[in-house]
């Protein structure tokens, strides 16, 4: 283990280059006014010019050594300062740093998602092939916002709840390629979760108000960011129940 002096320490006193200057500035500082001052006691003849002299030297002394010693104590003092704001910043609870954090500052941009435009009727809809075929498993996605042509969400559709509902079905002598968007919609248990595990919010609102919203439905995994807040209104953003989450780390 090296017995160098951290030079990067003020505070320890190790002797490198700005330590010894500081020494040397304050030994002769004091040093000095120590002399100047026994000088001017012992000067009767040219007491004034004496007197003007120290009174010129003394506050340029002053100021030396306000110097070192503002650059060692204000400094720590500062560093020290720095410290008990970051430990404070590590005591937040999620929910204050969630509360700190708007919607817009991590939404996903609806027009960057990969969505579902209802541009024909559910029953038109195949889960296999128009659904899971040609979108979730394409993009290796595993949810799938499905909008109305306004751009207003509609239904959220999970690929885990469209396999249970395929199984649940061949189970009954279906063939998997038939069952559609609304034979989905159909099953009551089902149709609760493709339109009820969603919810809306404006986009200036925080992440803390999403995931009260989440925490209080069960099946509730997303937040859409809206116009106006409502499902009404064309949707701007998005949010899941994953990002809330990475967000709410501290």
């Amino acid at each position: 283990m090296s017995n160098k002096a951290d030079s990067s320490n003020p505070s320890n006193c190790g002797w490198d280059a700005r330590f010894l200057l500081a020494i040397v500035i304050l030994v002769c500082s004091i040093g000095g006014a120590c002399v100047m001052a026994v000088y001017v006691l012992t000067m009767n003849k040219n007491l004034d010019t004496a007197q003007y002299v120290f009174g010129a030297m003394l506050p340029l002394l002053g100021t030396w050594v306000g110097t070192v010693l503002a650059y060692y104590f204000a400094r720590e003092n500062f560093e020290s300062a720095s410290r008990s704001v970051r430990e404070m910043a590590k005591q937040l609870t999620p929910m204050e740093k969630l509360k700190s954090i708007t919607i817009k500052d991590v939404m996903i941009i609806i027009g960057k998602a990969v969505t579902l435009e209802l541009q024909k009727p559910e029953k038109d809809i195949k889960l296999k092939a128009d659904i899971i075929d040609a979108i979730l498993g394409k993009e290796n996605k595993e949810r799938l916002p499905i909008l109305d042509t306004e751009g207003r969400i509609k239904y959220m559709a999970h690929r885990s709840l469209i396999d249970k509902f395929i199984v649940q079905e061949v189970g009954k002598g279906k063939k998997a390629e038939d069952l559609t968007l609304q034979d989905m919609l159909d099953d009551a248990k089902f149709k609760d979760v493709l339109t009820g595990s969603f919810k809306t919010l404006l986009e200036t609102s925080n992440l803390a108000e999403a995931k009260t919203l989440m925490d209080k439905i069960k099946i509730c995994s997303d937040v859409f960011a809206t116009e106006d807040g409502t499902p009404n209104s064309k949707v701007l953003g998005w949010v899941t129940n994953i990002i809330v989450g990475e967000q709410a780390r501290v």
